[in-house]
């Protein structure tokens, strides 16, 4: 999809049919925004930039779960390719390159790919840098600088459905309630919804279960019985900050002490049950996408 559609938040741009064009005017630069109709969370962007000065700064901006600034593109401050955050101050979870490398009245290709909470930049189709962050859904939004005039253009986004990766034991009755209950719900609400014993990759699994969690908007996670692998599935997503909703068997008596502390969803492995768990579970991903849009 071509992104023509912008108007300006802030600063001296001109924007037209798709073409941002940043005056860096007599004074000298300044920062400018400019914002789409368009919103985005889970795919690839992609645009061109052709510059007149090294001193410039280009970069998606958006939010973060935690409601920190996050700017994906080229640091002015730095000059470096980067994933940046702002906490206190700016920093960045990841970088490489240098738009010092980079010829003037060029275009130089950016190429932004978001999926969960796995963030990669590409420069020219060769990728620089990732990191690992969930964002929140926003307009598309570019925050500019630079002591010189500079456009972009060919603005382009792909979207790709949101994710949601299931862990569970896996045997004929967790089997019913994924295929039943879990899966059912959650393509009705549009996320893709996968575990783990249904990849067919030659890589190892441990490889793909944590590739596919950070590539997944949120976990699921049933607890009921003791199961290492799905403890430490749940551990990881925990240390990466990943939204994971729990299950259980009002059967079991008590969560192990880690997780007593965390909201889980119970449920009674009848007909009843089934219904209930199905609301339930509808409600926390609802909530989840409405998070993710706040």
């Amino acid at each position: 999809m071509d992104i023509k559609n912008f108007a300006v938040i802030k600063g001296n741009v001109i924007t037209q049919h798709g073409l941002i064009t940043y005056k860096a005017g007599n004074s000298g630069d300044a920062w400018a925004t400019v914002r789409s109709n368009i919103s985005f969370n889970n795919g690839t962007i992609e645009f061109a930039a052709n510059i007149k000065s090294h001193n410039t700064g280009i970069n998606l901006a958006m939010n973060s779960f935690g409601n920190q600034k996050v700017r994906i593109g080229c640091s002015r401050t730095t000059s470096k390719f980067s994933i940046r955050i702002e906490d206190e101050v700016w920093r960045s979870l990841s970088k490489a390159g240098s738009l010092n490398n980079y010829e003037f009245n060029k275009d130089i290709f950016f190429k932004i790919h978001i999926e969960g909470s796995l963030i990669k930049l590409f420069i020219n189709d060769i990728f620089f840098c990732e990191a690992n962050l969930s964002t929140k859904e926003s307009p598309i939004e570019f925050s500019l600088i630079s002591d010189a005039d500079f456009t972009l253009h060919n603005i382009k986004l792909t979207t790709s459905t949101p994710k949601l990766f299931v862990v569970m034991q896996f045997s004929s009755e967790y089997n019913e309630l994924y295929n039943e209950v879990i899966k059912p719900v959650s393509e009705k609400l549009r996320f893709d919804c996968i575990r783990g014993d249904e990849f067919y990759a030659g890589t190892p699994i441990l490889l793909d279960i944590t590739k596919s969690i950070k590539e997944a908007t949120a976990i699921i996670a049933e607890i009921t019985p003791d199961n290492p692998n799905v403890f430490y599935e749940i551990g990881y997503s925990h240390a990466i900050e990943k939204p994971t909703i729990l299950l259980c068997d009002k059967r079991r008596a008590n969560l192990p002490f880690d997780l007593s502390s965390f909201r889980t969803l119970y449920y009674e492995n009848t007909i009843a049950g089934k219904k209930k768990i199905e609301i339930n579970l509808t409600k926390y991903l609802e909530n989840i996408k409405s998070s993710s849009n706040s």
